[in-house]
């Protein structure tokens, strides 16, 4: 079976486009290996490595760590290349603040490693309502008022007061709290919507590739009131206590490179980005 050739990218569309450009370059450097060699060789997953190369977001830097090893690269030299590029992505003026919210410059170099890669876990509920539901109806989808702001859970404060902030950068955890402790990756990628909805995979409201995985940074330019969803599995014991839960109906308008844009819940970002981050109430389209 011949593999799917990557799809091309303007190097000059931008630092990301730039960027993945540059990994593409390298791999081919070293003989271009295969996604899958380069993943058992470093330890990250294939479809981590292969979106680095995308040009779609800026990867983790240890995302591009695992490439560059995976390839031969210096490690030192790339880690000046990403930095570079994450400034250049980087809004001019970082937007208000307030809580836990925070831009992408306030991460500590000795952040743990983001999880990029698909897990073993099988068992998830993305989409659950936090609701009083009878047995065996564990998906529900409950718009709410647009006059009525919610976070819960997951150690988030109230969200801040709307004001006119610039865009901000923010990295998606896309994790399901599980049991009374549990916080792991969902076995299918978080994406954008159309509107503030869930199901928009299955409703024909999903913006066609925009599949991003824990650990991808995205820019934010405003947040809208939509429904309310949740990252806890509902079905799993001991879910009640579990820190890591939060729900919420506040969803960013991300922005992506090439302009498109679309909506990704606050409750598949980490949690020092959540609570509105200061961003002004998007226009109604």
């Amino acid at each position: 079976m011949v593999p799917r050739p990557e799809r091309q990218i303007d190097p000059e569309a931008g630092p990301i486009q730039s960027f993945a450009a540059e990994l593409r370059q390298l791999r081919e450097g070293a003989g271009s290996p295969k996604y899958l060699q380069m993943s058992r060789a470093s330890g990250r997953s294939r479809t981590a490595l292969a979106e680095a190369a995308g040009g779609d977001h800026l990867p983790t830097w240890e995302t591009v760590e695992a490439f560059v090893r995976a390839c031969g690269g210096d490690v030192r030299q790339w880690r000046v290349r990403w930095e570079t590029a994450q400034e250049a992505i980087r809004p001019a003026e970082p937007p208000s603040r307030s809580g836990a919210a925070a831009t992408v410059a306030d991460l500590p170099d000795d952040a743990p490693p983001l999880v990029a890669g698909r897990p073993a876990i099988r068992r998830r509920l993305r989409w659950a309502l936090l609701a009083v539901v009878p047995l065996g109806v564990l998906l529900l989808s409950v718009p709410l008022a647009l006059g009525s702001r919610s976070s819960e859970g997951g150690g988030n404060q109230a969200p801040a007061a709307p004001s006119a902030g610039a865009p901000a950068a923010l990295v998606v955890q896309n994790k399901v709290a599980i049991g009374p402790s549990g916080l792991a990756e969902d076995t299918t990628p978080a994406y954008l919507s159309g509107r503030p909805a869930p199901f928009c995979a299955k409703r024909g409201c999903k913006v066609p590739g925009t599949e991003v995985w824990s650990g991808a940074v995205l820019v934010a330019r405003c947040q809208v009131v939509g429904d309310k969803i949740t990252n806890r599995d509902l079905t799993s014991e001991g879910i009640e206590t579990n820190p890591n839960g939060v729900a919420s109906n506040i969803w960013y308008e991300v922005v992506l490179h090439d302009g498109r844009t679309g909506y990704l819940s606050e409750v598949y970002v980490e949690a020092r980005y959540r609570g509105g981050m200061g961003l002004p109430i998007c226009t109604p389209r």
